[in-house]
């Protein structure tokens, strides 16, 4: 729990007297440079540092030092005070006000001053690498604040928050989204804090961000991204844990049409290749395609699904039938290659392995598999065995660093394990991720009334809560604030995550992400990304005064407007799941011009006030939508600061794109109703209505993008999952198809 409690106290005439001389000398940031000869040259070491060695001093001199740069530049800011806080090494202890970045393990002038300061250094160590205390004490006549966190991550952190705590905001990686108000250095801090989540920020396996988007992630306490971005030294510096892999993996590490990497004793042209471990099969195919190589497939058929009595190649890149997971000599081959893959190929550096199968994917149906249990019996086998090789390695000092496992709880894996696990099944290395894809957002995620929800809830139930399970290791949460049939719509999620994160922590999550963040380009969706992260590190922030800050900091003399907007975007949006799922939505039907385009309770086009479970319908949404337009034109005719108004521009230009997506379902639907009723001249107004509002958002990429890489190229009429209702539309009313 924080804590900001003042430690001023004046006792005695004369220590005020001398106290209020030396308020005035100036202020001095104490860190460790190391062999550096400057807090410049520490901080920007990343490219030197061995960041997995384990010697982690260079870590800490590199991150503690770009901390105190960090600080020195907003406070300069900040009191306009561009002379003074001066970054000094710690071999000596100043004259005037000092600020002590890191603890005193690392931090000598800490080390001298901690008796002083009453710190502890134990008890900082036991906050963990990311928590930190910050203290500000009066010590011989002059004031001393500390900032010392468990690990080199938690002094960085503390930094951020110290700066919180005196107004600075960053509500996105855009440069006019810092906020550093004008401020008095006049320290009172007594905080001591933890993060509530360990795992917090976005689930990414591609390679996309850049520096402001982790730097952004940085100054928020988030810790999580992805291993294939290039900066990995800054990533490293700023404490990001970094991932890999997804549905792929079969594919990249087994995938039946690779060409076999062995010295097959039936095979002619591989004597190059390392001695084959495995047996030969009685399924060897030889060259059976006769392009002059040997696959996996051909080598060993046993090694891949059983579907219909037979053995097929099964694995393709995302989708498929999953190998045979029964066949020990396959999963060998599969952990081994993503082992190595750890070692020394595209993840190398990854902190956590995602052991995720295919998506959606069916399962081996040979008896041996069938014998395994249920897919998600099967499945946790494998992390299993993929656990192994990685210690296996550890010990064989082939892979230098921990490497900590998160596997699917989702889909056709979300059941709980209906068997106990391993006797040795490592529940401190290996975390079951729970997806709830196709969750609602109209209600919470523990309402009972839900017909969406309360399937999730009773799932993540068996994996984290039930007496009897049989998994007793972490929960990962991984929500779908942008999942890929939003395609970036600017959804406000605000009372939907103030409701829902304390929920999941109240179940026992305690690590955090979502999927298909966008990493620029945010507009409102920076509430979003900004509020996830101000409640993952404290499951408990009021979210009210958390609103009421955001509105009036980012906003200034529109923030009454804009809070009224969000309010409106939020019941413009929020039912987005029932709108925009490709697969059963409601803009599949529309996208097919089916007769029954409103059969969900959950979106109904006017609203049921009978309908159990029912959401905004789609007149309620475009009416909030029109109350959008409204509050956002009058937001920028408001007289404001340059950098509101390039915020309110950015809101407005995403809000556009949510706008006219709105408008295209509605005027089809208008149509179509018509249509149907034969009334074709009446519905002809509105087809041509939707195809200007088509044109559009054809015209729009820049608000879909930023995303993963199937949105980079995505129009945001591409993005309705409705491009056929024109051409259905078209047939009902007898007008030439245009495009």
């Amino acid at each position: 729990m924080s804590q900001n409690i003042s430690l001023l106290t004046l006792i005695a005439l004369p220590s005020l007297i001398f106290f209020s001389m030396s308020a005035s000398a100036d202020t001095s940031i104490v860190v460790n440079f190391g062999p550096y000869s400057s807090a410049q040259a520490a901080g920007n070491s990343e490219a030197e540092v061995d960041w997995y060695d384990a010697d982690r001093t260079d870590d800490a001199v590199c991150t503690e030092a770009f901390a105190a740069l960090e600080l020195q530049r907003c406070l300069r800011i900040m009191t306009g005070r561009h002379n003074d806080f001066n970054i000094v090494d710690d071999d000596s202890i100043p004259e005037g006000e000092l600020i002590l970045i890191g603890s005193p393990a690392g931090n000598a002038a800490a080390a001298k001053m901690a008796g002083q300061l009453d710190i502890n250094v134990g008890e900082i160590a036991k906050l963990g690498r990311e928590g930190y205390r910050i203290k500000t004490a009066t010590t011989d006549g002059r004031r001393i604040t500390l900032i010392a966190g468990g690990g080199r991550e938690g002094t960085l952190f503390g930094v951020y928050d110290l700066l919180h705590r005196l107004g600075c905001r960053w509500f996105s990686p855009a440069e006019f989204d810092e906020e550093l108000p004008r401020a008095e250095w006049n320290p009172t801090f007594d905080a001591t804090e933890r993060p509530a989540f360990e795992v917090r920020g976005f689930y990414v396996w591609e390679k996309r961000g850049s520096p402001e988007f982790v730097l952004w992630m940085a100054r928020n306490r988030l810790n999580l991204w992805t291993v294939h971005m290039d900066e990995k030294p800054l990533m490293r510096k700023l404490g990001l844990k970094l991932q890999c892999g997804t549905h792929d993996v079969s594919w990249r590490f087994i995938s039946p049409k690779s060409d076999y990497p062995y010295d097959h004793p039936k095979f002619d042209g591989d004597e190059n290749k390392p001695a084959d471990p495995y047996p030969i099969s009685d399924s060897f195919r030889g060259d059976a395609d006769g392009n002059g190589k040997l696959s996996y497939f051909e080598a060993h058929a046993e090694w891949y699904p059983m579907v219909d009595g037979r053995r097929v190649p099964g694995v393709e890149q995302w989708s498929g039938v999953n190998f045979c997971t029964s066949n020990k000599d396959a999963v060998a081959e599969f952990t081994k290659n993503y082992v190595q893959s750890l070692i020394d190929g595209d993840f190398r550096g990854a902190d956590v392995a995602e052991m995720w199968m295919l998506d959606v994917g069916k399962w081996c149906q040979c008896p041996r598999c069938k014998a395994a249990g249920t897919p998600t019996d099967r499945n946790l086998l494998v992390v299993h065995r993929f656990d192994k090789e990685i210690k296996k390695a550890r010990r064989e000092g082939r892979l230098n660093r921990p490497v900590a496992i998160r596997f699917l709880a989702y889909a056709d894996v979300i059941e709980p394990p209906t068997r106990p696990l391993p006797d040795d099944f490592d529940y401190q290395t290996c975390t079951a991720a729970f997806f709830p894809i196709t969750r609602c957002y109209a209600h919470n995620f523990d309402d009972p009334s839900c017909g969406r929800n309360a399937p999730f809830q009773k799932q993540l139930d068996g994996w984290i809560k039930k007496p009897d399970r049989h998994y007793r290791g972490q929960v990962c949460i991984g929500e779908y604030y942008n999942v890929s049939y939003f395609r970036s719509l600017p959804i406000c999620f605000m009372h939907s995550m103030a409701a829902d994160i304390p929920c999941y922590h109240r179940l026992g999550a305690r690590q955090f992400h979502y999927m298909h963040a966008t990493t620029a380009r945010w507009g409102s969706k920076a509430l979003t990304n900004y509020q996830m992260a101000r409640q993952l590190w404290d499951a408990d922030a009021d979210c009210e005064l958390l609103w009421r800050d955001y509105f009036q900091r980012r906003y200034g003399p529109a923030a009454d407007v804009m809070t009224r907007f969000y309010a409106s975007l939020e019941k413009m949006l929020i039912n987005a799941e029932a709108l925009k799922n490709n697969w059963h939505g409601f803009a599949g039907r529309l996208n097919r011009g089916d007769k029954n385009l409103f059969p969900d309770p959950h979106l109904q086009y006017r609203r049921d006030s009978e309908a159990k479970g029912s959401g905004p319908s789609l007149v309620e949404m475009v009416a909030a939508g029109e109350e959008c337009r409204r509050l956002i034109d009058e937001a920028l005719k408001m007289p404001a600061p340059d950098r509101i108004k390039s915020r309110l521009i950015e809101d407005e230009r995403v809000f556009a794109y949510a706008e006219r997506t709105l408008r295209y379902y509605d005027q089809c639907v208008r149509a179509f109703q018509l249509a149907w009723a034969g009334k074709k001249d009446e519905a002809r107004p509105h087809y041509e209505e939707a195809r200007r509002v088509a044109d559009l958002l054809r015209r729009d990429t820049w608000a879909t993008g930023a995303c993963y890489k199937e949105n980079f190229e995505v129009n945001g009429f591409n993005a309705t999952f409705a491009e056929g209702a024109l051409d259905q539309l078209a047939k009902l009313l007898d007008v030439p198809e245009k495009r």
